[in-house]
């Protein structure tokens, strides 16, 4: 009896993303608590062995597209800085691209990822997956304010990790009024006004001249 081909781990990459970018379609299609693991191995047009050697839960999903989403913000947030000019440039930029963003029309992951998180407060197994999920966001959006600190362009009056919050804050919001108005009256989120309150409250929080 010949022995079984070898599989290469890009190849093992390769199928874990297929199915990932499966199971993001579905979740976005059905929302996460809607979709099951048969769904997604109907979906994926694969065994269900050829899935659950990947993946054992719906859950485990979630959390690998949302950590690689985290990575990929990482990454285009240091591009950002890498390319803007001078820290406030790079909040400018950064803000302009969450606009052009908010004002698109259409449902992505991220109202998946909302539901998920809400409805995660009720379940302690997932209390320290959201904390460290939290802490993330927190480092990344922090990129950009210590960025203007090394440089001495920001000379913050508020403590970092507020300053931030705040900014989280009112992307949240934005995001969710967006996703929830957006097909009734997207108009009265007042993207554009919002983002540039905020950009308001971060120059004189950071005290850029």
């Amino acid at each position: 009896m010949s022995p079984l081909p070898k599989v290469s781990q890009e190849y093992k990459e390769k199928r874990r993303q297929e199915i990932l970018d499966t199971a993001r379609k579905v979740f976005i299609q059905k929302g996460f608590d809607q979709t099951t693991m048969t769904d997604i191995v109907e979906a994926s047009g694969l065994s269900r062995g050829g899935v659950y050697q990947y993946f054992s839960s719906t859950d485990e999903m979630f959390r690998q597209i949302t950590d690689r989403n985290d990575e990929g913000f990482e990454n285009w947030i240091k591009k950002i800085i890498g390319e803007s000019k001078t820290a406030w440039a790079a909040i400018e930029n950064y803000l302009a691209e969450v606009e052009a963003g908010l004002l698109e029309p259409g449902v992505g992951f991220g109202i998946v990822q909302f539901e998920y998180f809400v409805f995660s407060t009720r379940k302690e197994e997932r209390s320290s997956y959201l904390l460290k999920r939290g802490e993330t966001a927190i480092r990344n959006f922090s990129l950009l304010i210590e960025n203007g600190m090394k440089t001495g362009e920001f000379k913050p009056i508020q403590p970092t990790e507020a300053i931030v919050m705040f900014i989280i804050n009112i992307n949240d919001g934005l995001l969710l009024q967006s996703l929830t108005l957006n097909k009734y009256e997207h108009d009265r989120v007042y993207v554009k006004e919002q983002i540039q309150g905020l950009k308001m409250y971060l120059k004189q929080v950071l005290q850029v001249e």
